[in-house]
């Protein structure tokens, strides 16, 4: 659309001010056949689509309503007269962002040197294209080009875009099982956001029972004795995982460390302190008799390595999971089940 300094040879078609016959006639009148090539190839490009979505009669209509929104758009945002169809053309590319924003278009480049002429070809999608052509009109529009009616394409673009957005939503037009529409791709978006949520909420909440649940299956650990004057609990050094003064007809108490590794102790340590030959963390031995017993001179030894590949190795995440792999993975990492975190799988002992 040009804008132009006097009223010229169209007379009262132009649009000058708000008289309803220019607003009417401005969009049927170009300033020359440049201008008439131009606005056509516009329209031919994604007026096709549109009209076959709509139909020819509301296809007409709705061109007249974009050039009525485009003139009312340059009367309020610009001084001048204007004539030209590009507010009705920019109206239905409007549409189209709506209803084909999947769509490719072809774009072809000419190269010529002296005599030898190229054509060469290349898909472009209709979503950024139509982006990037919006964008250069609202940098024209605000940087005060008095050339071209930007504002009168901002306005038709506006008027398209919000019209196919209500077709779309009230059911007026029919998207094909292989279309989906701008507004289509919107709501799909926001369920899946909405169902991620939903999951992630049901997850923790699925962490946060099991998670209790597995502190109702434990059993209690009563703390130790407190004496008038308390001790201090001596640390004791279990590296080969018993202490070497224990007799060979000593109950032993197995405990589990919070790094999963289980150590086995004298009964007679119960409710002292020791600390784990692997992450050397303080370990409190429970003092409950209904602990579990072994007797060491009865434990079958535990083989490592490619012998125990077919044995299961049963260890405890830090968040109270009890954990059962086979032996094969003993060394490797993984992740716990229940709270997520990275662990390494200790090796079987």
């Amino acid at each position: 659309m040009a804008t132009l300094e006097g009223p010229g040879i169209t007379g009262s078609l132009m649009l000058d001010g708000w008289g309803l016959k220019g607003l009417l006639g401005y969009m049927w009148l170009h300033a020359g056949g440049f201008h008439l090539l131009g606005n056509m190839w516009f329209l031919w490009i994604f007026g096709n689509a549109v009209c076959a979505k709509v139909g020819n009669g509301r296809y007409l209509l709705l061109y007249i309503l974009f050039g009525f929104a485009g003139g009312v758009a340059h009367l309020l945002m610009s001084d001048g007269s204007a004539i030209g169809a590009s507010g009705a053309m920019n109206g239905v590319v409007g549409m189209y962002l709506v209803l084909f924003y999947e769509n490719s278009i072809t774009c072809y480049i000419f190269f010529w040197f002296l005599v030898y002429i190229r054509l060469h070809g290349f898909a472009v999608s209709s979503c950024w294209m139509i982006l990037f052509w919006l964008f250069w009109d609202m940098v024209g529009a605000f940087s005060g080009d008095s050339g071209t009616a930007h504002f009168a394409h901002l306005g038709g673009f506006g008027a398209g875009f919000g019209v196919a957005i209500l077709m779309c939503k009230h059911g007026w037009v029919t998207m094909e099982r292989y279309e989906k529409s701008l507004l289509q791709m919107w709501e799909e978006r926001k369920a899946r956001k909405a169902k991620a949520g939903a999951n992630l909420s049901g997850d923790r909440l699925g962490v946060s029972v099991a998670v209790a649940e597995a502190a109702a299956e434990m059993e209690p650990q009563a703390a130790p004795a407190v004496t008038e004057n308390p001790k201090p609990l001596a640390i004791l050094s279990l590296e080969d995982g018993l202490p070497r003064q224990a007799n060979a007809g000593d109950a032993l108490v197995g405990v589990a460390c919070a790094c999963g590794k289980k150590l086995k102790v004298p009964r007679r340590y119960a409710g002292k302190a020791v600390r784990c030959p692997r992450c050397k963390g303080r370990v409190v031995v429970p003092s409950d008799a209904k602990q579990r017993r072994v007797d060491r001179t009865k434990a079958k030894p535990v083989t490592t390595g490619r012998d125990n590949a077919d044995s299961c190795i049963r260890f405890v995440c830090t968040c109270g999971k009890r954990i059962k792999v086979p032996g094969r993975y003993a060394g490797r990492s993984g992740r716990c089940p229940q709270c997520g975190c990275r662990l390494r799988i200790p090796q079987a002992s």
